[in-house]
């Protein structure tokens, strides 16, 4: 996550719910915010009936407002041009949601920034899924034996293993061996599919993202993870790729997983396996007919909360 010392931000809140949280948070960084937080006492909840153990427990956040608050945080001389974006995101967010969404009101405050950087690292933990484990940057931790160790530095890209549609890509992915595949991940975000292929065996990983600053966190990731056979580069969707690959997977929405059903097929080789998912569960047939059409079908489904991803393959 970037941030100049010194210099002030404008933190935006939009007060919503534990369904809409995640979407409104894709709004924040879709306008540009350098950074998101969510701050809601449910996941903490579900965190204090995991089997992490806790030496204190601050009794303020269990008797915190069931109101979820996602703030975004943008510099001072853009902050009015953004927050009159906001405005119309969240009404047509309104429009179209399938589930509640709450007030969507909006607050705005001056923050430093420097303090906001000590706050928001506070609120990442390491996160378990079958073999790997992805693990904030700046937190020590050691893994049980046989789980390879994703260390992660979210900078201002999507892609942390907290959010439901990235666990459901790594444990698809985890459903057969990577082990000498070639591996491409599009719209790579921070980069946590391509490392994990990488640590998960893959002989070659190659990565992208239409973001420059996504493909920049994503370098810096992968030279923290010491994961060689990745490429990062800048492309949109299938621009990149050349040849087969034996692995795609892409963690993006539905419409353009709808679009990129179009040309994913001669870049698939023989057997090869096609792992999708940032399809909330409204879209979720939209997205399976779309890759049915190419001949491609769901082989397996997970779904998390609201969210679903698919193994896709040809019969």
């Amino acid at each position: 996550m970037q941030y100049n010392r010194g210099m002030d931000y404008a933190e935006i809140t939009v007060y919503t719910t534990t369904d809409a949280s995640e979407l409104v948070a894709d709004i924040l960084a879709e306008l540009g915010s350098e950074g998101v937080g969510i701050y809601d006492k449910n996941d903490f909840l579900q965190l204090c009936r995991s089997d992490v153990v806790w030496d204190y427990v601050d009794e303020s956040v269990l008797s915190a407002s069931e109101v979820v608050r996602v703030c975004g945080y943008f510099p001072i001389a853009s902050a009015d041009e953004a927050e009159r974006a906001l405005r119309s995101g969240l009404e047509t967010l309104r429009e179209n949601c399938p589930f509640e969404v709450g007030s969507l009101e909006t607050s705005r405050r001056t923050v430093d920034g420097e303090d906001w950087n000590s706050v928001w690292r506070k609120f990442y933990r390491p996160i378990e899924c079958g073999a790997v484990a992805v693990v904030p940057s700046w937190i020590e931790y050691t893994p049980a034996e046989g789980v390879h160790t994703i260390k992660m530095d979210p900078g201002m890209a999507f892609g942390t293993g907290e959010h439901e549609t990235t666990r459901i890509c790594l444990a698809l992915m985890q459903k057969k061996s990577v082990e000498g595949a070639r591996v491409a991940d599009l719209g790579t975000g921070s980069g946590i599919l391509a490392i994990a292929a990488a640590k998960l065996g893959a002989a070659s990983v190659y990565a992208c993202d239409i973001d420059e600053k996504a493909v920049e966190t994503a370098r810096v990731n992968c030279a923290l993870n010491g994961t060689d056979n990745v490429t990062v580069e800048t492309a949109d969707l299938l621009g990149g790729l050349s040849g087969r690959y034996d692995l795609i997977t892409a963690n993006i929405t539905a419409d353009i997983l709808i679009r990129m059903s179009e040309g994913i097929i001669p870049f698939l080789a023989d057997g090869a396996r096609l792992i999708v998912s940032g399809v909330i569960l409204s879209r979720r047939d939209a997205v399976a007919d779309a890759f049915a059409k190419r001949g491609l079908y769901v082989a397996e489904e997970m779904r998390d909360g609201e969210w679903c991803g698919f193994e896709l393959g040809a019969r």
